[in-house]
């Protein structure tokens, strides 16, 4: 059978089990969390929309953002669910939201009857996985300025609009870095005639995608 197929078969599946059972319903306003660090994860969350982000933060007081998200739904608790372990992330609502909290055991039974919600839920874990390994060894073996540029690049060309943080040190956050490091490269950036800021000074702009290409190629060449 097609992949495609199964994988939105398995996702309908899990939107009808939700719409049909009687689960108890929490509300989160902006800033609230989801789901704490260091939380112990009893129930699987169930938001629809979702707005939220996701941030670690190290024992050395080091925060990394690993970006602020705004879907149709999402599953919390899902990874905490199959590891038992601890979560290693603050989930944090960015808008206010509504939670369907599914029990685990309930969870359990759907994924034993229903084999197509397994394979959906397999997918997305190993999507997901990816997508944060992936942003974790580019901002680990890169320089700060080529992650920054990457991800200006990818802000521009994607169809989808772009989340700015209000604040200098909420974007530092989404590298790993400090709010000084960050604001020495946008002037670096800046100086170079590669990116402007816009009018308000709310968001950043760049003048020259080639040039800024040729940066991010040198380095993955």
């Amino acid at each position: 059978m097609d992949k495609t197929r199964l994988l939105q078969q398995g996702y309908e599946i899990v939107r009808a089990f939700i719409a049909q059972e009687n689960f108890r319903r929490v509300s989160v306003n902006k800033g609230d969390y989801i789901v704490k660090q260091h939380q112990e994860v009893n129930e699987i969350y169930w938001a629809s929309p979702a707005h939220f982000a996701i941030v670690h933060t190290a024992k050395n007081g080091k925060r990394l953002s690993l970006g602020d998200y705004s879907l149709a739904d999402n599953l919390f608790g899902e990874f905490e669910f199959f590891s038992g372990e601890l979560s290693p992330f603050d989930m944090i609502a960015t808008a206010k939201t509504d939670l369907i909290a599914i029990p685990t055991q309930t969870f359990t039974e759907l994924l034993l009857r229903e084999t197509k919600v397994a394979f959906w839920l397999n997918h997305r874990i190993s999507s997901i996985y990816q997508h944060t390994m992936n942003i974790a060894l580019e901002r680990s073996l890169y320089p700060l300025k080529f992650n920054i540029i990457k991800d200006m690049v990818t802000r521009h060309v994607s169809p989808t609009q772009s989340i700015h943080h209000s604040y200098m040190y909420q974007e530092a956050e989404r590298f790993g870095c400090t709010e000084r490091a960050y604001a020495r490269i946008i002037r670096e950036l800046i100086d170079e005639g590669l990116i402007i800021k816009s009018h308000d000074k709310s968001t950043l702009r760049p003048l020259d995608i080639e040039r800024l290409q040729d940066y991010l190629d040198k380095y993955q060449g």
